[in-house]
Parts: C-alpha cells; sequence; structure tokens
C-alpha cells in the first residue's frame, strides 16, 4: 500500500484519536499531579515515538488512568516536576526487560491483581475528583490519597452547589452521549460546550461561580518541551520499576485486544521496546510516564485504523491543535474535567470481569477486593505487590 493510500486510510481515525487524547491527557495529567502541558507533551512524544517503534498497528500510548494513582502518590510526595525522571527511570527499566528478554515473564502477574489494582486505580481517580467537585480549595495535602479523601471530607460543608451541579449535568451527558450516539466520543462532544461555559463564567456573562484550568494552573500555554529535574534516590527507583510494570502489562493487554479486534498479530518485543523509548523520550522532554490506552485504541481500530501511521498523525494532530488552541482549555471548569475523569474511572471498571471471577474462583475474586483496598488505603504500588506475591504464595502451595 502507497503512503498516500495509507494516508488517506488513516487520517480520520488519527484526528479523531487526537480530539479525544486532548482533554484526555489534560485531565489524566491533573489526576497524576502533574501539569495540563505536561499530559500533552506525554500524548504528542510518546505516542510519536510508539508509533515508529512499536509494533502493533493499533496501539495508542500516552498518559493513562493505570498509571493515574501510582503517580499522584509519587508526586504528592516528591513533587510533580520528579514525574518526568519517574518517566525516563521507567523506560530505562522497561529497556532493560527488553534486553533481557523478560517480557514473557510478566504474564505471571495473576489477572485477580491487575482487576484489583485497576479497581483500586478507578477508586483513587473518581473520589479524588471530589475537591473539584465541591469547589473545596486550599487543603493541605497528605501523603497517602485516604488523608487527603479525609481531608476533603472534613471541609465538605464548605461545598459550591453550582460546581456540584455542573459536575452532574455533564457527568450525566458524558453517559448519555455514550449510550446514545456511541459512534461519536463523547468527550469531544462536550469539551467545547465545557470551554464555553467556563468562558462564560469567567468573563461574568452569567451568574455562574466555575473554578476553571486557569485559575488553577494559570493560562495554560503550549510548548512542546519543558525542562525535566534530574535527581535520583532509592524511592524514584523503586516506583519507576513498578510503573515499569504496570506499562508493559497494559500495554500488552491493549495490543492483545487489539489483535482479537483486527485479526492481526504484533511483535511483542518490538512493542516493548518501542514502550521503553516512549516512556524514555517522554521523560527527557518533561512529559509523565505513558503506556497503552484501551479505550483510545479501541477508538482508533473503530473509526478505521490500518497501520501505526495513524498514532503518528494523532501526535501531529494533538501538536498543532494544542499550538494554536490549548489556550482556550484555560477556560475549561475543574468540575466538567472532573467529571470526565469520573467517566474514564467508571469505564475502567470491567464489571463482567469482577462476576466471572466471583462465579468461578471466590478466592480470586476476593483477592482483587483486597488488592483494590490496599491500592485505596495504602498505596496502589503495594496493592499490586501484595496481591502478585500472595497468588505466587498460593500458586506454590497448590503445586505441592
Amino acid at each position: 500500500m502507497s503512503f498516500s493510500s495509507l494516508i488517506s486510510h488513516n487520517w480520520k481515525s488519527g484526528l479523531t484519536v487526537a480530539l479525544v487524547s486532548i482533554p484526555l491527557s489534560i485531565s489524566l495529567a491533573i489526576a497524576s499531579q502533574a501539569t495540563p502541558v505536561a499530559g500533552i507533551i506525554t500524548a504528542i512524544w510518546a505516542g510519536l515515538i510508539a508509533s515508529i517503534v512499536g509494533s502493533s498497528n493499533y496501539n495508542v500510548i500516552g498518559p493513562t488512568g493505570a498509571l493515574s494513582g501510582l503517580l499522584a502518590s509519587y508526586a504528592i510526595t516528591h513533587g510533580s516536576a520528579g514525574l518526568s525522571m519517574l518517566a525516563l527511570v521507567t523506560g530505562l527499566f522497561i529497556l532493560a526487560v527488553y534486553f533481557l528478554r523478560l517480557e514473557h515473564y510478566i504474564h505471571y502477574i495473576p489477572m485477580s491483581t491487575i482487576h484489583g489494582f485497576s479497581l483500586g486505580v478507578a477508586c483513587i481517580i473518581a473520589l479524588n475528583q471530589l475537591n473539584f467537585v465541591l469547589n473545596i480549595q486550599n487543603l493541605p495535602k497528605h501523603e497517602k490519597f485516604i488523608h487527603n479523601l479525609l481531608e476533603s471530607i472534613n471541609h465538605v460543608n464548605n461545598f459550591s452547589v453550582d460546581s456540584l451541579l455542573v459536575f452532574v449535568l455533564f457527568l450525566v451527558a458524558l453517559f448519555l452521549s455514550a449510550k446514545v450516539i456511541p459512534h461519536i466520543p463523547s468527550i469531544i462532544i462536550l469539551s467545547p460546550i465545557g470551554i464555553v461555559l467556563g468562558y462564560l463564567c469567567h468573563n461574568e456573562l452569567i451568574a455562574f461561580e466555575c473554578e476553571t484550568l486557569a485559575s488553577q494552573f494559570g493560562n495554560v500555554s503550549m510548548h512542546l518541551y519543558q525542562m525535566p529535574i534530574f535527581s535520583f534516590s532509592l524511592s524514584l527507583f523503586i516506583n519507576a520499576f513498578t510503573v515499569a510494570l504496570i506499562a508493559i502489562v497494559e500495554t500488552m493487554l491493549s495490543a492483545k485486544m487489539a489483535d482479537h479486534m483486527t485479526k492481526t498479530k504484533h511483535n511483542e518485543r518490538k512493542e516493548v521496546l518501542g514502550l521503553a523509548l516512549a516512556n524514555i523520550i517522554s521523560g527527557i522532554v518533561g512529559g509523565i510516564p505513558a503506556t497503552a490506552a484501551l479505550a483510545r485504541t479501541s477508538l482508533n481500530i473503530k473509526t478505521g485504523a490500518t497501520d501505526k501511521l495513524s498514532q503518528l498523525i494523532s501526535s501531529v494532530c494533538i501538536a498543532l491543535i494544542s499550538v494554536f488552541l490549548l489556550r482556550y482549555f484555560s477556560f475549561m471548569p475543574m468540575a466538567v474535567i472532573a467529571a470526565m475523569l469520573v467517566f474514564v474511572a467508571v469505564r475502567m471498571i470491567e464489571r463482567e470481569h469482577f462476576v466471572e471471577l466471583y462465579l468461578e474462583d471466590k478466592r480470586e475474586f476476593w483477592l482483587a477486593m483486597m488488592v483494590a483496598l490496599i491500592c485505596v488505603i495504602q498505596d496502589p504500588m503495594i496493592g499490586i505487590l501484595c496481591g502478585t506475591v500472595i497468588s505466587l504464595l498460593v500458586l506454590k502451595k497448590k503445586s505441592f
């Protein structure tokens, strides 16, 4: 197939994924305690490198909900500026996995642990939006998520009716739109409406009070590179190792899902190499850790992608749109971003898998619940490590 033919077959999917990726990358960066621009930088560069080096024709690499719980815990302790260094070291760990040919061993992480981790992260993403939903500001930050949640609950009487109303309306609209017109991503439809609402509130053209991205982060101006802060610590390597494991698992799952949907076959080793270099470059240019995004990969396929060129086009479109239009995202209300993140969190929970686990293996089901609880109460990293260790001990006991 000629290059011009590849472009004609993949420009629509690339543009569609880009339009979804911009608000999602901003939202997921905020969920990771990073800046909106760091999320956009990650979507551009990680996606671009993965599209050139990776194997899957359909995987979309960028900021994801699967990593946001881990990244938020790290950023609260070490500062959001440290996430670029975390991305770089994560990429180096993934590169080591590639050179040592260890990617096959990642499959030994039990699926019950992965499902429990996803459930825990989804709960963290959703509950982390409480301050934005209720417009509760200037609360002290704590190292653990559960302490931040309790802090928010203690100040819940200071909530804003306007902010809560905006959140509820947009969340309902997201789910209704996804149900009524599933062929058009609801985030594409509602993002411009949110920006217009924020603009009207900001200029006091309507009697509504909304905190926006600008009031939270200042004017959001686009640049394709921001200088990372290079520093090393034992905690950096421990967290990077865990992020690398999750990133590889999530990328392999997404690539397999894409293979199943398209009846194709990706090269696992090449996909790991692409993921490694994507994270290394993301860290160098000031982005955050990245992995494959299942929902965006599925969207890429459903909108007609046939080649890796689709993700390359998506990255270029994200860059062009952001350079010219990102400043308008400054008007996006935080309550709308909260609605998007809760929408993402709910869709992360694969209910059918939990029903299947409960019916077929209750021990695995309760292990998944335990992992989710540890992720929420203690830390996502500790949750997945505990789940893996317990699963391996149970497996060893069965073998005797």
